[in-house]
């Protein structure tokens, strides 16, 4: 019951103290990749410790229901040297019915939270098919509009959208880097992982790891499809194509706008590339942290087993 306990504190010393010391090693886009590794790993740090401490809140009580006996907790770890009763019969059977019940309403929520983010980019996916001019790409499409744009939504197919003016406004060169850009979202998933964590920050508001996450998470799939498009068709055309459509958001949040999060950060970060040494010891920081904080539950069996 101990390990549960600690696993809990774990979680919530996590959620509240983990994302400024996140943000100030990721603002930078110094690897981005790791970056995204990072914030999802604490996320999932959090999620498994508190799932688990409810696996073994009920184990616990539900032996205790069974055999009779008191659930106690050992207080050793928290300065004391005796082990403290918890509830009996009445208060395990509680324990148990409040773990499951909350366990519950936060997994229906967050399940009813991504079937909506979902049905809404698979209809607006839709919907610029039938509306939008083919083209030879395969998943994009032109559709009528005086501003411009470009950005991509997940369906069944995914579709990019850009609008007309965007294509009277960018050079052939432009318009390729950008629907790389594009591209390098939909091949590496992005829309999924914003959803998760858009889904996770409806759910539990007032966490601030999950609130921040998908801001940060975003910036940062934002930067990776950078590299990547820019390893594709090359750096100048990636930035002059990303200024002439700075500002201009989709239509769904959903979306993922090639020029719509953190633009001038990331055309700075494309004109001053940072030195090798400087992304390898910033990778091995990053891979510390994530190490460090993944090693803590072990570490806390151990102590509570001791």
């Amino acid at each position: 019951m101990t390990t549960a306990v600690w696993l809990v504190l774990y979680g919530a010393a996590l959620a509240w103290l983990a994302p400024p010391v996140l943000r100030r090693l990721t603002r930078g886009g110094i690897s981005p990749s790791m970056g995204v590794a990072a914030w999802l790993a604490t996320v999932a740090a959090v999620l498994v410790a508190w799932l688990v401490a409810v696996v073994l809140a009920v184990n616990a009580t539900s032996y205790s229901i069974v055999d009779g006996s008191v659930v106690t907790l050992c207080l050793e770890l928290f300065g004391f040297s005796d082990h403290t009763p918890l509830a009996g019969r009445l208060g395990s059977i509680a324990l148990i019915g409040g773990g499951l019940l909350t366990s519950t309403v936060v997994a229906l929520r967050l399940g009813r939270s991504m079937i909506k983010l979902r049905t809404r980019t698979h209809e607006h996916a839709e919907a610029a098919r039938m509306v939008g001019r083919p083209t030879d790409h395969p998943h994009v499409v032109v559709v009528e509009a005086d501003l411009p744009a470009a950005y991509c939504v997940i369906g069944r197919p995914h579709a990019i959208v850009v609008t007309s003016a965007a294509v009277r406004s960018l050079n052939r060169a432009q318009l390729k880097a950008v629907l790389a850009h594009e591209d390098a979202h939909l091949a590496g998933h992005h829309h999924h992982i914003l959803m998760v964590l858009r889904a996770l920050a409806s759910t539990l508001p007032r966490l601030p790891l999950f609130a921040r996450a998908h801001q940060a998470v975003a910036e940062l799939l934002e930067m990776c499809a950078d590299d990547k498009a820019a390893r594709r068709v090359g750096t100048l055309p990636l930035l002059t194509g990303l200024l002439a459509l700075a500002g201009h958001r989709p239509p769904v949040a959903e979306g993922m706008a090639a020029a719509a999060t953190a633009v001038f950060a990331r055309a700075e970060r494309l004109v001053t590339p940072t030195r090798r040494q400087v992304r390898w010891r910033h990778r091995a920081l990053l891979v510390t942290a994530i190490a460090t904080m993944l090693a803590a539950p072990a570490f806390i069996q151990v102590l509570c087993h001791h």
